[in-house]
């Protein structure tokens, strides 16, 4: 399917009528590296695979969540996960470093991605995504997420995302 755009994501709300506000801002790579507010949740996407089963996790969580990768890996049945690689992250949703966004799953035709999702998430407030880019986040409510996954036949599963315990 090649580089995800975000002429494609405008496109699929607009066909799903999904409204939204755009935040247009600098580039961003990380959480911490966001100087701006939304009007809603705060999140972090990440691309996780286990090692032996070759099972992919589109993982959505606070932002200030930091994630215990093992539990996670408990919690899913799985030995040992691990971020997936960039040519990885850019075979299965055409994105590159700083870009995850799970409006890019429309490019995993194949279905190889569960996408896992922090029931710590308030679900009564809007979340934020960019638009297969960094350099804006569109501001979506969360039912309209669960939408645009329905769309797709996505069923996401929620899960309490275990956070890492601070070291004494």
């Amino acid at each position: 399917m090649g580089k995800a755009t975000d002429t494609e994501v405008y496109q699929l709300l607009e066909k799903w009528q999904i409204p939204y506000e755009r935040v247009d801002h600098q580039a961003v790579y990380t959480v911490a590296e966001i100087d701006f507010s939304i009007d809603g949740s705060d999140v972090k996407n990440l691309l996780m695979k286990s090692k032996k089963t070759k099972n992919y996790y589109f993982v959505i969580c606070p932002g200030k969540k930091q994630l215990d990768i093992k539990g996670l890996a408990k919690a899913l049945g799985e030995r040992h996960l691990s971020f997936a690689s960039e040519a990885e992250l850019f075979e299965l949703l055409g994105l590159e470093r700083g870009s995850v966004t799970p409006l890019a799953l429309p490019h995993d035709t194949e279905r190889q991605i569960t996408v896992i999702i922090d029931e710590t998430i308030d679900q009564t407030k809007k979340i934020g995504f960019h638009p297969n880019t960094n350099t804006a986040t569109l501001v979506i409510a969360f039912s309209d997420f669960r939408k645009f996954l329905a769309n797709l036949a996505i069923e996401p599963k929620y899960l309490s995302i275990p956070a890492k315990q601070p070291e004494a």
